[in-house]
């Protein structure tokens, strides 16, 4: 089948605009005279025709062998792997190894969103992906993934404040939460660009956003893992900060969450003063961490308890460089999209 071919508008009936379909497309896909196909215009102007006795999207089957060799995380990889590329059902076959690759697959799909063990047997496993995209679009889970990570580094400012140690500890399990997020939205993101969902399945209008959203779930994902990195940090002090240094910390930590909350408003307002003001905001934050860990150095009585500070302080500055990064993405999706511009001075 040849990939480009050059076909002539005519018009018919003097006001129908008519184009000839491939035969040989035609005969591969199946269609019959008197069938029906659906066309959808896409975000670059081209338009896409589609079989509509094959509009119900089929479920993507993909198999996995593990081998004794393998280690459990190399068995989660090819799992993760599969699952982002957009397979619903993934057969796991194995060898004598029932019970151990069960309880890595269990570890694997804790972690994931609406992914279920359907089918058990002595040497395989079947897994579905049962999570509907059009239920959880893009952008209301990358709210959601938001929220958690912004209450998981307003709890950890909490969690300094009051000594709160319990709290500390609890962070780890809060950034699993995070992870499901990002891996189920990324998963989304690719099967749009793989052409298995449209846009409009999850409520995305251009490619721009499919782009913009990739990198923002990232920043998003590195944040909760810096709060994970503090509140380990914070675990490991064995004595008292001192009271000005600690009231200093907590400070830094709420101008930092109020700049993460403040670019998340940015991205889903597209309110790009509010995005130029967030990025030059984060340059005093840069003076500030410099000022906080002068005064670690000087107040701190021990080299422990200095050293894990200025990772604290130094998480605390990166999740501000991230939040930054998801207003520059805010400014960028803020522009209007050429295609859409050029039509508008047609």
């Amino acid at each position: 089948m040849q990939e480009r071919q050059l076909r002539r508008i005519q018009l018919t009936g003097g006001s129908t605009y008519i184009v000839s379909l491939p035969k040989d497309w035609v005969r591969a896909v199946g269609l019959r005279v008197g069938d029906y196909v659906i066309t959808k215009p896409q975000p670059d102007g081209s338009l896409k025709i589609i079989p509509a006795k094959s509009f119900a999207r089929k479920l993507m089957k993909v198999s996995m062998v593990i081998t004794p060799q393998m280690s459990k995380n190399t068995i989660a990889r090819e799992f993760i792997s599969r699952y982002l590329a957009g397979y619903d059902i993934i057969e796991i076959k194995f060898k004598n190894m029932f019970h151990e690759t069960r309880m890595v697959l269990k570890d694997v799909l804790r972690k994931m969103i609406g992914v279920e063990i359907i089918e058990e047997y002595s040497d395989r496993v079947v897994v579905q992906c049962l999570a509907n995209p059009s239920e959880l679009p893009v952008k209301v889970a990358v709210r959601r993934m938001a929220n958690l990570a912004l209450y998981m580094l307003s709890d950890f400012i909490k969690a300094i404040k009051n000594e709160n140690y319990q709290l500390l500890k609890e962070m780890e399990e809060r950034d699993d939460t995070v992870d499901k997020f990002y891996k189920f939205i990324l998963r989304q993101l690719k099967m749009v660009a793989l052409g298995l969902i449209s846009l409009s399945d999850v409520e995305l209008s251009d490619l721009r956003e499919c782009l913009g959203y990739r990198l923002v779930i990232k920043s998003i994902e590195r944040i909760a893992d810096h709060v994970v990195k503090a509140s380990n940090c914070m675990l490991q002090i064995d004595q008292p900060i001192e009271r000005n240094l600690k009231e200093q910390i907590i400070k830094f930590g709420n101008e930092v969450s109020d700049i993460f909350q403040k670019s998340i408003k940015a991205l889903f307002n597209l309110d790009v003063n509010l995005a130029h003001i967030i990025t030059d905001s984060v340059e005093d934050i840069s003076k500030k961490e410099s000022e906080i860990v002068s005064n670690v150095i000087t107040t701190c009585s021990s080299i422990k308890c200095a050293m894990f500070l200025r990772l604290v302080i130094e998480s605390l500055k990166r999740i501000a460089d991230y939040s930054a990064d998801i207003a520059e993405i805010a400014i960028n999706l803020a522009i209007e999209n050429p295609l859409v511009a050029q039509e508008k001075t047609s």
